[in-house]
C-alpha cells in the first residue's frame, strides 16, 4: 500500500516531487520510512515503470514520463474509454492546453482500449464508427494565445481578478481592463469569458481570441450578489438579446412543424393547423435576439413571421432587399 501510494503521489512531467516531499506526503498518510528505503523503492520501480529522476538541479525530483502509459487499477473499461475518447474530440477547445497535455496519456489509453475490443472478424474499430456533426457550416475556431487561456482559466479557478489587454469588435484600438471572471462558456467554437469590469456590476462578455495579454492578479475577484451562470444563460445573455421576451407567431411548413414537435422552442409552444390547412401556425415565447433572426432566416420561404408586428416589418424589409438583390441584371 505504501509503494502504491508513493507511485500515485509522483506527478507527470514537467512537474516533479522530491524525496523529502514524498516522505512528508507518505507520513501524512501514516507511512514512516527512511530516506534510504524510499530512494531504493524509487530506483527499483524506475526499472519497471516509466519513472525518471531530474537531477539537473537541486532538489532532485521524480516524475512520470510525459508519454508514459497510464497505470490505473482497475484498468480502464470500455465505458470509461468512450468518455475519454469523446472528451478528447469535443472538449479540447474549452480545456486549457496544460490540461489537455496532462490528459493525453488517458486519451491514448482510451484509443487503445477501444481499438482492442473484440468484434466480429473484419469489423472496424469502434471509434471509426461514431461521429458528432454540427448543424450547418462549421467555421474554424479562432486562434487563442495559449498563455492567455492559461491565465484566464487559472484566475477563474482561484477566483482572482485579471488584467486584460482586449480589442473589442467595435473599436480598432486595444484597451486595458481589470475584470472579475465569473464563468466560461463555449458556444459555436468561440470561448466567452463572462465577467464584470473594475467595480461595476453589469455583466460583460469578452471572447478569449480578442485578448492579447492576460495576467492573473493576486486580488480576489468580486462576484455580483445573486449572480448565477445558469440563470444568466437562461436569460438569453449569450443569445445577443435585443428586446427581452416576445411572443412569436409564424406560419410554418409541415416539415418545420414536425421538427419543432420533436425539439420544441419552449414548453409553452403551440402548433396548430392554419385556416388554409396547407400550413401550420407556430406560437411560442422566445427571446428577441440576433440568434432568433439567424434561425428564422435559415428556413427561407418556409417561414412567414406574423407577429409581433415590428419583427414582421423587419423581415418584410429583409425580403424586399433580398428580392431586389436577386433581380438585378
Amino acid at each position: 500500500m505504501r509503494q502504491w501510494l508513493m507511485l500515485r503521489l509522483i506527478p507527470r512531467q514537467p512537474f516533479k516531487i522530491s524525496t523529502t516531499e514524498l516522505m512528508h506526503a507518505l507520513a501524512d498518510e501514516g507511512f514512516t520510512i527512511t530516506p534510504r528505503t524510499l530512494q531504493r523503492d524509487l530506483i527499483r520501480f524506475s526499472a519497471i515503470y516509466p519513472l525518471v529522476c531530474d537531477d539537473r538541479d537541486k532538489p532532485f525530483g521524480w516524475s512520470w514520463m510525459t508519454d508514459g502509459g497510464v497505470m490505473d487499477l482497475p484498468g480502464m473499461d470500455s465505458h470509461t474509454a468512450l468518455a475519454f475518447y469523446l472528451a478528447d474530440k469535443h472538449l479540447e477547445p474549452i480545456l486549457p492546453r496544460e490540461t489537455v497535455d496532462h490528459l493525453r496519456p488517458h486519451f491514448e489509453q482510451a484509443r487503445h482500449v477501444l481499438d482492442t475490443i473484440h468484434a466480429d472478424s473484419g469489423a472496424p474499430a469502434w471509434r471509426d464508427k461514431v461521429r458528432v456533426l454540427r448543424r450547418g457550416r462549421f467555421l474554424a475556431p479562432p486562434p487563442i494565445r495559449s498563455e492567455v487561456q492559461g491565465q484566464v482559466y487559472d484566475a477563474l479557478l482561484l477566483n482572482r481578478k485579471l488584467r486584460l489587454v482586449y480589442q473589442s469588435r467595435q473599436k480598432a484600438e486595444k484597451k486595458e481592463y481589470e475584470v472579475n471572471p465569473l464563468g466560461i462558456v463555449l458556444k459555436d467554437a468561440v470561448i466567452y469569458l463572462i465577467c464584470t469590469c473594475w467595480d461595476y456590476t453589469d455583466i460583460r462578455l469578452m471572447t478569449l481570441h480578442r485578448m492579447t495579454i492576460a495576467e492573473k492578479l493576486d486580488t480576489p475577484a468580486v462576484c455580483p450578489v445573486g449572480f448565477s451562470l445558469d440563470a444568466y444563460i437562461a436569460s438569453g445573455g449569450l443569445d445577443f438579446t435585443e428586446a427581452g421576451k416576445i411572443r412569436l407567431k409564424a406560419r410554418i411548413s409541415d416539415d418545420i412543424a414536425y421538427h419543432l414537435r420533436e425539439r420544441p422552442l419552449h414548453p409553452e409552444q403551440s402548433i396548430t393547423p392554419a385556416e388554409d390547412r396547407e400550413s401550420m401556425i407556430l406560437e411560442t415565447p422566445v427571446n428577441d435576439s440576433g440568434e432568433l433572426r439567424w434561425w428564422l432566416l435559415g428556413f427561407g420561404d418556409q417561414v412567414e413571421v406574423l407577429a409581433p408586428e415590428s419583427l414582421r416589418r423587419e423581415f418584410k424589409g429583409i425580403a424586399k432587399r433580398m428580392a431586389a438583390a436577386y433581380t438585378r441584371s
